[in-house]
């Protein structure tokens, strides 16, 4: 492709084709949502499916989440969507998200935001901050996200997050965990995250499946009593 052609795209002088459009999508590495939108903006028809969750085409993606959180239980595991909300979760999870945020959002910046004020989470701030720059991460990779964008907003505006001494954090770990306190135990568990290489629907392909192990024997003896 020539870079006069690109131009003339980029310029309106050139209207691209389907396949250019394509093309495009995937040197950029445009989620497939956008990719929809930059076919119908072109004036094609979306190429990448968005079917509902009960869906029979998507019926073994489900049971894939599905064994994978059961299989992993007692240990956390959960799925996220784009906007990190819980699609579904484990019974570890459950517990405690309920500790968290007794029947509050199942949004999990919501949910970190919550326990702010509790002291569930040992080492929030450096939870915070990490969790903070993954989701400006994510919002560079999709070229901008609304939705993101305001929950990145909320989280880099609680008190606590302005106040974090950068240089507090030890950024050389080599695996910085999260520390949960439940009333005498102290749980230290980090994450494993997957996602689907093939899956094409435009939810789904997204959907993040968390699962959180145990850094020591206390962890590991905690949840599984």
């Amino acid at each position: 492709m020539s870079a006069r052609h690109l131009s003339f795209l980029e310029s309106g002088r050139a209207n691209p084709s389907r396949a250019m459009v394509l093309r495009l999508s995937e040197a950029l590495q445009l989620p497939r949502p956008a990719a929809n939108q930059a076919l119908h903006a072109a004036g094609f028809a979306p190429v990448y499916p968005s079917l509902s969750d009960d869906a029979p085409e998507l019926a073994p993606v489900n049971q894939v989440i599905a064994t994978l959180l059961d299989q992993h239980d007692p240990f956390l595991g959960y799925a996220i969507d784009r906007h990190w909300n819980i699609v579904t979760s484990n019974k570890g999870a459950e517990m405690i998200v309920a500790l968290a945020a007794p029947g509050g959002s199942a949004n999990l910046i919501d949910i970190l935001l919550a326990t702010a004020g509790l002291e569930l989470i040992e080492n929030w701030d450096e939870v915070a901050v990490l969790t903070l720059s993954r989701l400006r991460t994510e919002i560079l990779e999709l070229g901008g996200d609304e939705q993101l964008s305001g929950l990145a907003k909320r989280l880099a505006a609680h008190e606590r997050v302005r106040r974090v001494d950068m240089g507090s954090i030890n950024l050389n770990q080599a695996v910085i965990p999260t520390i949960f306190r439940v009333g005498e135990n102290r749980l230290a568990l980090f994450s494993v995250i997957a996602q689907f290489g093939s899956v094409q629907d435009t939810k789904a392909g997204e959907t993040r499946i968390e699962l959180m192990f145990p850094m020591d024997e206390e962890t590991t003896s905690f949840f599984q009593r």
